[in-house]
């Protein structure tokens, strides 16, 4: 008897803690057949950048030539850190960039639709380390996906 044919998703961003996350998906959850999501989401609108000392320090408008630059660096990014490795493994693969506003509780409700989507045997994610006080504020991408997935989420620690 064959095991059922399984779809893995994994939230991917630029940080380590997001190539460990798929890296451990890989070698230790992945199974032949199963096919690997890596979704990125890319921000809409006008990005505010703050600096360290809560100061307003760049305003950039994400609108036209922006926007497409935001999605050719999150593709090339991509298409160079987790597809190679995908391919060489034979890992059938699908690379996703979802435009979408990017709070953390928006974030996480794409995550979660798209696992629903999916019917996701897992969704295998980083947390990524703030201070109580940032993560009091802002909230956390982990936090809503383990609170409202229907699939199973695995959080891998970036500590």
């Amino acid at each position: 008897m064959s095991l059922p044919l399984r779809h893995l998703l994994i939230p991917v961003d630029e940080s380590k803690a997001s190539r460990d996350a798929f890296q451990w998906t890989i070698d230790q959850m992945y199974r032949q057949g199963d096919t690997v999501h890596l979704l990125h989401v890319v921000a809409p609108g006008v990005r505010v950048v703050i600096n360290t000392d809560l100061g307003l320090d760049e305003i950039v408008n994400d609108g036209g030539e922006n926007a497409r630059k935001l999605e050719d660096h999150a593709r090339e990014y991509l298409t160079s850190t987790f597809v190679p490795v995908l391919e060489e493994k034979k890992v059938p693969y699908q690379v996703e960039i979802v435009r979408f506003a990017t709070d953390n509780e928006s974030i996480g409700a794409v995550v979660c639709k798209r696992a629903a989507q999916l019917n996701a045997a897992a969704v295998v994610m980083a947390k990524h380390t703030r201070g109580s006080i940032a993560e009091f504020i802002v909230g956390s991408v982990t936090s809503y996906c383990t609170h409202n997935c229907a699939s199973p989420v695995l959080v891998m620690h970036a500590d």
